[in-house]
């Protein structure tokens, strides 16, 4: 799907209806080549939330270096388990559109104890959300008792859902799958691309290039942030590590895809 490394800057200008006002839309594309705080294009921006790490600075997150790095400490994780809180550390662009495909290369996004997150959110007395949640056990799914041999994901949808009920939605659990229908790990020190297509009517789920899910109900159609990082959950499995776990984000990118 998308080209492995820094070198693609591809800029296609489209226009798009959106609830019947014309938006003239540019791929956009992060590779945090610049340190601190990205610039974002005209009409969207940045945010970030550091629930699991101690004070960090948007220049450490962002260091220049090519890579956005979300950090968890192992401390802050425990403590989040002694609380029964679920804590983020995310970075987040937007507002993104339906019509649109969202892509993010990165590694080290399975870890016991962690959600490795790419997602949409957005509320408004109800919300929406498409979700892809990595996690190496996923201890409510069937197929958790793997040994580590393989990660399990979530594709998620949610359109207008109740804040308390969680409905309508759908909750997907599986495997993450290679081309040949193989389960996979992505604990393996290498970085994955992971993509949503984003259509009305329509959400697929990519991860390498192969598609893992798809969804023709509950498709949000609100403008939403683009969300990703990590989160606690208590269905991520124990952590296994200690001191910090990072990761690493290589480039994000958003762009305008046809009905």
């Amino acid at each position: 799907m998308m080209p492995a490394g820094h070198d693609m800057r591809l800029f296609l200008p489209v226009f798009m209806a959106l609830s019947g006002v014309m938006f003239a839309r540019e791929a956009y594309v992060e590779e945090f080549e610049s340190p601190g705080k990205p610039e974002a294009p005209s009409g969207m921006h940045w945010s970030r939330k550091t629930q699991l790490s101690f004070p960090v600075s948007w220049e450490q997150m962002i260091p220049g270096d090519g890579y956005a790095r979300l950090s968890a400490f192992r401390s802050k994780v425990d403590a989040a388990i002694r609380r029964g809180k679920t804590p983020f550390q995310t970075l987040s662009i937007g507002p993104v559109e339906p019509g649109s495909r969202l892509t993010m290369r990165a590694k080290n996004t399975a870890v016991p104890g962690l959600v490795g997150l790419f997602f949409t959110f957005f509320s408004k007395g109800t919300f929406d959300e498409i979700d892809i949640e990595i996690v190496e056990v996923d201890t409510e799914s069937q197929s958790s008792a793997h040994g580590g041999g393989w990660t399990n994901a979530r594709f998620n949808t949610w359109a207008e859902a109740d804040q308390k009920t969680h409905k309508p939605g759908r909750v997907r659990k599986m495997p993450l799958r290679d081309a040949k229908g193989t389960r996979v790990s992505h604990r393996d020190g290498g970085f994955h691309i992971y993509s949503i297509e984003w259509m009305p009517g329509m959400v697929r789920f990519f991860v390498d290039g192969v598609e893992q899910a798809r969804c023709e109900d509950y498709v949000p159609h609100r403008a939403a942030m683009l969300i990703f990082g990590f989160r606690h959950t208590p269905w991520a499995g124990e952590p296994d590590w200690q001191g910090t776990h990072t990761m690493l984000v290589d480039w994000i990118r958003i762009e305008p895809i046809a009905p």
